[in-house]
C-alpha cells in the first residue's frame, strides 16, 4: 500500500480546537516513561478521529504535515516531539555547533519524511543530501521541502545498495518506517514489492560532488551492511563521516559492521535504545 499523500497547501489541515488541546497535553508531558504512557493514552483521542488523515503543525521552526496512522516517526514527532530521538538530535546539533567555517554537510540515508533533515536545517548552515526511495513517503518528503524553502536539502529518490542498478523494496503496510530492502531475494519477506533504482554510497557522494561529510545518519531496517560495508572498504579517509548515527540491527547483518567501523577509526560516543552514535578519531 502506497503511503497516503495530500498535496494541498500547508495549512489546509491545521488542527481544530479538540486536536490542539490533545497536542498541547501530549507535548507537555515529561520526557520519561510515565509521560510517554500518558501521552499514548491521550493521543488515541486524536488518532481515532483522524484515521488515515494528516495534521499540519510546526516543529523546530519548520512547517510539517504529519500522518501518524502508519508511520511511527511521524506519530512520535507529532504528539511527543520532546521525546523524539533526543540523543540523536542532540549529538547532531552539537556537531553543527562545532563547525567553525562553511556549511555542515549531512547525509540522511533512509530520510523517510525528512524529520532529521528538517531538524538539522533548523540548527544552522547545513547542506543535506536526503536519500529516500519509498513511494508516498517520498512525496511527503518533497512536500516538506516545498513548505520550507529555506532548508538546503537535496532529495535523491533511490535506494543505496552495494551495486548500481535496481533494488527491491518490501513495503511495510503497518509502519512505513519498517519498509526495507529485500535481502537475498526477499523470499521470506511479507509485503508489497516495489522496484527502485539503486547506487552505492561512494558513487552517490562522487556524483553529488561531496568530498567531506560532517555527519551521516543511516536507518535502512537491517540493510546497513549492504550500504556501509563496500563504502568502508573503499572510501578514502577524507570521505569518512566525522559523525555517524546508525540503527543497531546487527542481528540482520551479514558482516560485523561495528568491527569494520572500529578498524576505520570510529569509537562509540553514545547509544540510545535503537541507535549508536560513533565519532571518527574520537
Amino acid at each position: 500500500m502506497t503511503a497516503t499523500f495530500d498535496p494541498s497547501p500547508w495549512g489546509t489541515h491545521l488542527p481544530g480546537a479538540f486536536d490542539r488541546a490533545v497536542l498541547a497535553l501530549t507535548r507537555a508531558m515529561p520526557a520519561n516513561w510515565f509521560g510517554q504512557r500518558l501521552a499514548i493514552l491521550f493521543r488515541k483521542l486524536t488518532m481515532s478521529r483522524l484515521g488515515e488523515g494528516a495534521i499540519d503543525t510546526a516543529l523546530w521552526g519548520m512547517r510539517l504535515r504529519l500522518y501518524p496512522r502508519r508511520n511511527g516517526c511521524e506519530k512520535n514527532a507529532l504528539f511527543t516531539p520532546q521525546m523524539y530521538d533526543t540523543m540523536e538530535r542532540r549529538v547532531l546539533a552539537q556537531a553543527v555547533g562545532r563547525k567553525r567555517a562553511g556549511a555542515f554537510t549531512f547525509i540522511d540515508i533512509g530520510a523517510n519524511v525528512g524529520l532529521y533533515s528538517l531538524y538539522l536545517a533548523s540548527c544552522g548552515d547545513v547542506r543535506t543530501l536526503a536519500i529516500e526511495p519509498q513511494p508516498g513517503i517520498l512525496e511527503r518528503l518533497n512536500f516538506h521541502l516545498a513548505a520550507n524553502p529555506s532548508a538546503k536539502v537535496e532529495v535523491l529518490p533511490i535506494a543505496l545498495s552495494d551495486r548500481a542498478g535496481a533494488a527491491t523494496l518490501v513495503i511495510n503496510d503497518s509502519d512505513s518506517g519498517g519498509t526495507h530492502l529485500a535481502k537475498d531475494g526477499g523470499r521470506h519477506d511479507a509485503g508489497e514489492r516495489v522496484s527502485v533504482p539503486s547506487k552505492p554510497l561512494i558513487e552517490v557522494l562522487s556524483d553529488a560532488g561531496i568530498g567531506r561529510v560532517d555527519a551521516l545518519k543511516i536507518d535502512v531496517e537491517g540493510a546497513e551492511d549492504i550500504v556501509l560495508e563496500p563504502f568502508l572498504r573503499a572510501a578514502p579517509q577524507s570521505l569518512l563521516p566525522l559523525l555517524l548515527l546508525i540503527e543497531d540491527t546487527r542481528g540482520m547483518w551479514g558482516v560485523d559492521l561495528f568491527a569494520l567501523l572500529a578498524a576505520r577509526g570510529y569509537t562509540v560516543q553514545e547509544r540510545s535504545r535503537q541507535n549508536v552514535a560513533l565519532r571518527l578519531g574520537a
